[in-house]
């Protein structure tokens, strides 16, 4: 069903859009029941107020997804029913759509679980081209790198590669296609054919940017052995550097060296932060609402003449890299179980 909608545009917008209003019902009535589960914790002095602010962000997310939708509408007459969708006026203006988008969805996670993250306060990608490579560990944290960008450079277009389930996203999905995007298949056969189209990414690209999440999932112990594993069979002298790692994945190095071989003018800009593991699944979201630890963001740069063009030394300075970004991480876990 799932890889039928994936390769199915036409059905897979007419079932996810069709689903919003009946999504959005069944939130409505989580909300109404979750306000009588809190009537009732109170009464027990228990956290009544955990189902109430879950229940709200559904509904926000699902009321933005649908804005997202409308608004998508409304630019496709914009732009004569298609015809000049792929003008500059018409990518920039959906660029910045996009950017306020999922800014409203962070704005949700803020008011409703009481998310509070900390971007930096003077940042600047230069004049591009550049790479973000970006940690992701939970459903949040994919929302920072279009943020950073629309904080700190307005006039870039991102390129994002994204996995094919986001497709399941209405707005991702139409948002998504209409930029220069590249959605993966994460269990593709053909990996060559998914590195191309990663690599073309690359293409007049000018002065934007393009993004990946070079993990390619969320960190657990096991996926980490695992992937350490693979590695192992592969690549014993790589998995000797990056057997260390505590608090990220090694990164999947075919779709971030494609970019990098593709465009070797753009400045790499590595992302981490601390405080949105509790964001990895729901039963963790709901079991720290209301949240109270800030997000911390990093940014580390790298100027483009500071990477290595040979592609083995280019894996080798980017790992050692995010194992620098690793002991950044360590060092806050150890910071905070210092101060608590």
């Amino acid at each position: 069903m799932l890889s039928f909608l994936h390769s199915h545009s036409i059905m897979r917008r007419f079932f996810t859009i069709g689903m919003l209003p009946i999504a959005i019902g069944i939130a409505g009535l989580y909300l109404g029941a979750s306000i009588l589960i809190g009537i009732f914790h109170s009464v027990s002095r228990k956290n009544g107020t955990r189902h109430t602010r879950l229940a709200l962000m559904f509904l926000w997310y699902l009321l933005m997804e649908l804005t997202g939708v409308l608004i998508a509408i409304l630019l496709w007459f914009g732009t004569l029913f298609g015809y000049k969708m792929s003008s500059d006026r018409s990518q920039r203006v959906h660029a910045f759509v996009q950017y306020l988008w999922v800014s409203s969805i962070l704005i949700g996670a803020q008011i409703f679980l009481r998310t509070k993250v900390e971007f930096p306060n003077t940042f600047s990608f230069g004049d591009g081209p550049f790479i973000i490579a970006a940690q992701h560990s939970s459903f949040f944290d994919a929302l920072i790198p279009t943020i950073l960008i629309g904080k700190y450079s307005d006039t870039v277009i991102p390129r994002h590669v994204l996995k094919s389930d986001l497709l399941l996203s209405p707005s991702l999905d139409i948002y998504g296609n209409r930029l220069p995007n590249q959605f993966v298949n994460r269990g593709s056969q053909n990996s060559d054919h998914e590195i191309a189209g990663v690599k073309n990414l690359a293409n007049d690209l000018g002065s934007d940017g393009m993004v990946i999440f070079p993990e390619g999932t969320f960190r657990t112990d096991g996926r980490f052995e695992r992937v350490l594993q693979k590695i192992k069979l592969s690549d014993p002298d790589r998995a000797k550097r990056v057997q260390d790692l505590k608090y990220l994945l090694p990164i999947k190095p075919g779709g971030l060296l494609a970019m990098v071989s593709a465009s070797p003018e753009s400045d790499l800009f590595l992302v981490t932060h601390r405080g949105f593991e509790a964001f990895g699944s729901f039963k963790e979201i709901f079991a720290n609402i209301p949240f109270v630890e800030p997000v911390e963001i990093r940014i580390n740069h790298i100027p483009s003449k500071n990477i290595p063009s040979e592609t083995m030394e280019c894996l080798r300075f980017i790992d050692f890299e995010w194992l620098a970004l690793d002991k950044w991480l360590e060092s806050k876990v150890v910071s905070d179980a210092k101060t608590s």
